[in-house]
């Protein structure tokens, strides 16, 4: 497969969740043409396919950097090929300050109407069920879903003590499974009621339950609580 520059600039801007191309409407076809993009929705905008995001991330890997003013000689060593970071929104797995921007809920809407679209682009209009690239970024898929739902996520201090009563996602220790815990500020006034956690994460999981992910209630040695949460078998 060969690709002009300004269609590998087009895959690799694409949006880093969703998949949503924002170059012009010829690279945009162009892409489709090679089964790299689907066109979908009303406002007829193109998305990564899975072949798409599977070109992208390999030319993650071996893009260079543009050239600085100054740059060495053509045949000097260069510098080692960068991934290119990821754009666009990041879900809140509740390890972060807690502190949410002024846009915050409009930021998580819309990120939300667009992986509900990559269900449906990917999955021949099937929206209940997860879809293979959110399969590979668990902990991402998991905690937009309960962001969005309006659970609220927790945070850290700068000890990285729970600092808000609310879900934290984490990878867990088995393949292809997300754990989600539910804390409340060590600082809190009172402690917390026996059954508390549980509560919350029976909430959490009718949450996720609703969009296609299994949830099981765990609990660690110290009586904590917590579910693992994988995708719905079919």
């Amino acid at each position: 497969m060969t690709l002009t520059a300004v269609q590998r600039r087009a895959l690799l801007e694409s949006d880093a969740n969703t998949g949503q191309l924002s170059a012009r409407e010829p690279t945009c076809a162009a892409l489709a043409r090679q089964g790299l993009a689907v066109r979908y929705g009303r406002t007829g905008g193109y998305y990564l396919t899975q072949e798409g995001r599977r070109v992208r991330t390999e030319l993650a890997r071996v893009e260079l950097p543009a050239p600085a003013s100054g740059a060495a000689p053509a045949g000097a060593p260069g510098p080692e090929p960068a991934p290119v970071p990821e754009r666009g929104f990041a879900a809140d797995d509740g390890h972060g300050t807690g502190t949410a921007a002024p846009r915050r809920a409009a930021e998580v809407a819309s990120a939300w109407s667009g992986l509900l679209e990559i269900r449906r682009v990917l999955q021949d209009g099937d929206t209940t069920r997860p879809a293979p690239w959110e399969r590979e970024r668990l902990v991402h898929a998991v905690a937009l879903a309960l962001e969005a739902a309006g659970r609220p996520p927790s945070g850290r201090d700068a000890a990285g003590r729970p600092s808000a009563t609310g879900y934290a996602v984490a990878p867990s220790a088995q393949s292809g499974v997300a754990e989600v815990s539910w804390h409340f500020p060590e600082n809190a006034a009172e402690e917390p009621a026996t059954g508390a956690a549980e509560a919350e994460l029976a909430r959490c999981q009718g949450v996720l339950e609703a969009y296609g992910w299994q949830c099981t209630l765990h609990h660690d040695r110290r009586r904590r609580a917590f579910l693992l949460v994988s995708p719905r078998r079919a």
